[in-house]
């Protein structure tokens, strides 16, 4: 019985022909246009990946935290609504506490866009 061909490699073969370059002659694309780009679309272009446009011009970070604080922000998140009555997201209340941190230590507040 022989073997089915693999779905990847075919998907491989096909989805970008080859180019070649002349010996001696060197790629005609303008290295400008990566600099001046927008991050959102430099980004989508490096890792190929779509970028929600809730996610744009934002970045992630991890904190270890016992896990108190995230069941307790999973709570608050779940019983706090906005004037529309939809739950506050968790990322709204961090950066809300964010900012009253930044208060305390005497730094300007960050806006919302």
């Amino acid at each position: 019985m022989s073997r089915k061909p693999s779905l990847l490699a075919s998907a491989l073969k096909t989805s970008e022909p080859e180019t070649t370059v002349p010996v001696g002659k060197a790629p005609t694309e303008p290295k400008a246009a990566a600099v001046t780009a927008p991050r959102e679309q430099r980004a989508e272009h490096q890792s190929g990946a779509y970028v929600p446009p809730s996610r744009a011009n934002k970045t992630a970070k991890t904190h270890y935290l016992p896990p108190a604080y995230w069941d307790t922000l999973e709570e608050i998140s779940f019983r706090t609504r906005d004037e529309k009555g939809k739950r506050v997201p968790q990322e709204r209340l961090v950066a809300e506490a964010l900012n009253l941190l930044f208060v305390k230590y005497n730094y300007p507040q960050v806006r919302d866009e």
